[in-house]
């Protein structure tokens, strides 16, 4: 009998002991595909990795797959993994001494699971929601082991192979992902055959500049953004002219980032200046956004900005050939993902801007965080917020250059000269001439404008409130002198005093009404008011509160142009940087001895390259001059966009003088009478000594 209950009990341990090697090894050998679905806007080339976090048995249940007997899968260190997650604090449910992390009481993977499956803690996360699932995630990422379950790379989407059905980590591989794309945030897929969505995007952005055309400007001058018809990639300008520029881009998709980088980078030619920081202008989602105005660095390190609500800084490297600068968002995350952002900033023509079919470019990118899975919050530089204290340090994505170009050419003029006593011509020095036109800018200039007050803003005490008074307001904008922060009162009837005998005039309250007696002797021991008569009358709205706001307006606007030359000994003269347009050349100083022209008509037309890309393209000018008798002046293109032209001034005429013959003979005669004189007065005097 006791044999028998030994060979029982041995039995049961094997059977135990069956059981549990079955727990064990209770994932399958199956091979199964994870596809993973790319962001269509992103075309690189990815190199996804799989690890597996848990093993298990795969099981459909209810259309949903499950997994069952759960242990530690190969690609982590279960034990490290546990460790980490029963020590971060974001996992931390309850307060006070209830307070208790939710894996505080796991010891097995399937506990761990298990507390996962809680979908009222752990929800699954998206493209544009980070939940406590990523969290658990990158923790999971920090204690991976050297095992791949699958690889794979491509564009698109990519199939990874696995073997075995699990719960599956899927990332880029460390260092792979190409400059201007970004990591996707770690995805976690339950594996029979699965589909997992890359979590990742990435910001874009565009640069123009504005057209000096008037069909993108309405007739005040103000830009009309509609049909964006006055942007492009190049324009014309000449050397003392503004060029404004615009860069449209959206707040990006910063879920899952503990911080996020977004500033610009914006480089000139030496032939550009850059208008300085107060050029700037910043709307988020239509609405005007502010500046750094200071930075401040206390005793104990402590760095502040002022204003404390400002959005963004900009960053000038004064020694750059032109300029460069970087205009760095403090903190992207406070505004909402996808809004509309818009930048623009104005830049002057200098005397060092290169001249023909070749331009002047402005190059500008962005920079933004590419790994959510990175720590980037301790890498912001405190004393340039919005940068990284080393770019080599952290990764960051860079969008490619985004160029535009700004054109200019040449007129050059040789000053000849004739005379009746020289053939051919001869280089005129002392000339002076004048060339002069009108050009159109666009600039943007800082307007005030009143706008429906926010229920926020009502609320604020702080902040003043303004009415609007009766009277013509087109626009119902910019008039200042129809709005008044005085608010509107009503008719009322202010206590005066008690009647007396005397009293004659004033209201008495009868009856529930203010009313004028009909006898004076009514007023006695009454109390008395007065009728005040209010202002509403005067408003236009009494229920409607308005503030005072600013923005950015871009108009077009007239500006003379007015060179002034002198010829030297070599006859020479040069208008250089000269705009499209059309241009009168006057002479002012004509040297002695030379007739005067009448003035010339010059055009010049522009003709832009039909993209940028590399900022090397080239544009096409045209020049033509009409003299002032209808004939045209010969203009030659040097083929390089500079363009030449001979002028000739004639010499003045010598005219006769009446008469001149009869002088001569006057002399002759005369000269002839005074010796014939001398003759007959030696003669006599001869005779009168004999």
């Amino acid at each position: 009998m006791k044999r028998m209950k030994k060979i029982v009990s041995l039995v049961l341990a094997v059977i135990m002991a069956l059981a549990m090697t079955t727990t064990a090894f209770a994932a399958d050998n199956n091979s199964y595909k994870i596809t993973v679905n790319q962001n269509a806007a992103d075309q690189s080339v990815h190199s996804y990795e799989a690890y597996q976090v848990f093993a298990g048995d795969i099981a459909l249940v209810e259309g949903n797959k499950v997994l069952s007997n759960i242990i530690w899968g190969s690609g982590v260190n279960g034990n490290e993994v546990l460790n980490a997650l029963k020590s971060e604090s974001a996992f931390i449910v309850g307060e006070g001494e209830n307070a208790k992390n939710v894996f505080a009481d796991c010891t097995t993977a399937a506990q761990v699971a298990e507390v996962l499956g809680n979908k009222e803690i752990f929800k699954s996360s998206s493209i544009n929601e980070s939940t406590l699932t990523d969290t658990f995630a990158r923790i999971v990422e920090d204690h991976l082991t050297t095992t791949v379950a699958g690889s794979e790379t491509g564009t698109g989407n990519v199939e990874i192979e696995v073997t075995g059905a699990g719960y599956y980590l899927i990332k880029d591989q460390d260092g792979s992902v190409e400059n201007d794309s970004a990591y996707s945030r770690f995805m976690l897929e339950v594996v029979g055959n699965a589909q997992a969505t890359v979590k990742s995007d990435v910001p874009t952005g565009t640069k123009q500049i504005f057209l000096n055309g008037q069909d993108a400007f309405n007739a005040d001058g103000v830009y009309d953004p509609s049909g964006n018809k006055g942007l492009a990639e190049s324009n014309n300008a000449g050397v003392g002219d503004h060029v404004l520029f615009q860069i449209d881009s959206k707040v990006p998709n910063y879920t899952g980032y503990d911080y996020y980088y977004f500033y610009m980078t914006d480089t000139m030619d030496q032939g550009l200046t850059f208008d300085g920081p107060s050029s700037v202008k910043v709307t988020v989602d239509g609405k005007e956004v502010k500046p750094v105005e200071s930075i401040t660095t206390a005793e104990d390190g402590t760095v502040s900005v002022t204003p404390e609500d400002a959005a963004y800084n900009v960053y000038v490297e004064a020694d750059a050939a032109g300029a460069t600068f970087k205009l760095a968002f403090l903190n992207i995350k406070d505004y909402e993902i996808g809004k509309d952002i818009v930048v623009t900033y104005s830049a002057t023509i200098n005397e060092k801007a290169v001249i023909g079919n070749i331009g002047n470019k402005n190059t500008w990118s962005l920079s933004y965080s590419k790994n959510p899975n990175e720590d980037y919050g301790g890498t912001v530089d405190q004393t340039k917020p919005g940068l990284p204290l080393d770019e080599n340090d952290v990764t960051l994505g860079e969008t490619p250059d985004d160029i535009t170009i700004t054109y200019l050419t040449e007129l050059d003029i040789t000053k000849y000269g004739t005379d009746s006593s020289t053939v051919g011509k001869h280089l005129l020095a002392g000339a002076e001439f004048r060339l002069e036109g009108t050009s159109k800018q666009v600039v943007a200039n800082q307007v005030d404008y009143f706008r429906k007050a926010t229920a926020e803003e009502i609320k604020d005490e702080a902040i003043t409130k303004y009415w609007k008074l009766l009277g013509e307001d087109e626009n119902n904008t910019y008039a200042d002198g129809l709005y008044t922060s005085t608010p509107p009162t009503g008719t009322e009837y202010v206590e005066i005093g008690v009647g007396t005998e005397d009293t004659t005039t004033g209201y008495i309250l009868k009856d529930g009404k203010y009313v004028v007696p009909a006898d004076t002797a009514e007023y006695v021991g009454e109390t008395l008011y007065k009728l005040v008569k209010g202002t509403a009358e005067d408003y236009a709205d009494v229920n409607t509160q308005y503030v005072k706001d600013s923005k950015t307006e871009i108009t077009l606007v007239d500006t003379n142009v007015s060179i002034e030359k002198i010829t030297g000994e070599d006859g020479f003269i040069t208008f250089r940087g000269l705009g499209a347009g059309t241009y009168t050349l006057t002479e002012t100083v004509t040297p002695d001895g030379y007739n005067t022209l009448e003035p010339i008509t010059i055009v010049i037309d522009f003709k832009a390259p039909d993209s940028v890309i590399t900022g090397e393209e080239t544009c096409i000018w045209t020049m033509t001059g009409t003299n002032a008798d209808g004939s045209s002046l010969t203009i030659t293109n040097n083929n390089m966009g500079i363009f030449g032209a001979e002028i000739l001034n004639q010499s003045g005429s010598l005219l006769p003088s009446t008469g001149g013959i009869g002088t001569t003979i006057f002399y002759v005669v005369g000269a002839v009478l005074v010796i014939g004189a001398g003759i007959l007065l030696v003669a006599k005097k001869r005779m009168s000594d004999r």
